[in-house]
């Protein structure tokens, strides 16, 4: 990634893979402990879905256009899209290994706002950093194992 804009595109791409890839473990999880699993993809695929947009539109801040296809995410997203059928365990180890590489991407992407001195930017990278670790504990702790 070379700049910010492209930053945001890559992080726009990844964030709507993940998407889709909690929304099928959310559809397709089930055993033991389904209701509790079913509930937590479900607020994690809320909270994706809600920041494509505010993604997008932070590309617009800087004068760019969002011209992304179907396509070009599955090309930019660093998110696997593999949508193989998985036991409970291995959807939350899935999602735990989806959302390590979100919090490296975003660390980096971050490292650019800053070099570019994009306050606003980096401000809503480290929410964003911040959604990821908390979640990325909760799978860890819904493992009960160290990873």
């Amino acid at each position: 990634m070379n700049n910010l804009v492209d930053g945001l595109r890559i992080l726009l791409a990844s964030n709507f893979v993940l998407y889709i890839v909690t929304h099928a473990a959310h559809w397709n999880v089930k055993g033991q402990n389904f209701f509790e699993l079913h509930k937590l993809f479900e607020d994690q695929y809320n909270d994706l879905w809600d920041n494509v947009d505010t993604i997008a539109e932070k590309i617009r801040e800087l004068d760019s256009d969002v011209t992304i296809t179907p396509l070009d995410m599955m090309n930019l997203s660093v998110i696997d899209p593999d949508q193989t059928i998985q036991n409970a365990d291995g959807y939350v180890q899935m999602l735990y290994n989806h959302h390590n590489r979100m919090i490296m991407l975003l660390n980096k992407v971050f490292a650019i706002a800053e070099s570019a001195n994009n306050q606003a930017i980096m401000n809503y990278l480290a929410e964003r950093l911040d959604f990821h670790a908390k979640t990325r504990w909760f799978l860890k702790a819904t493992l009960d194992r160290s990873i």
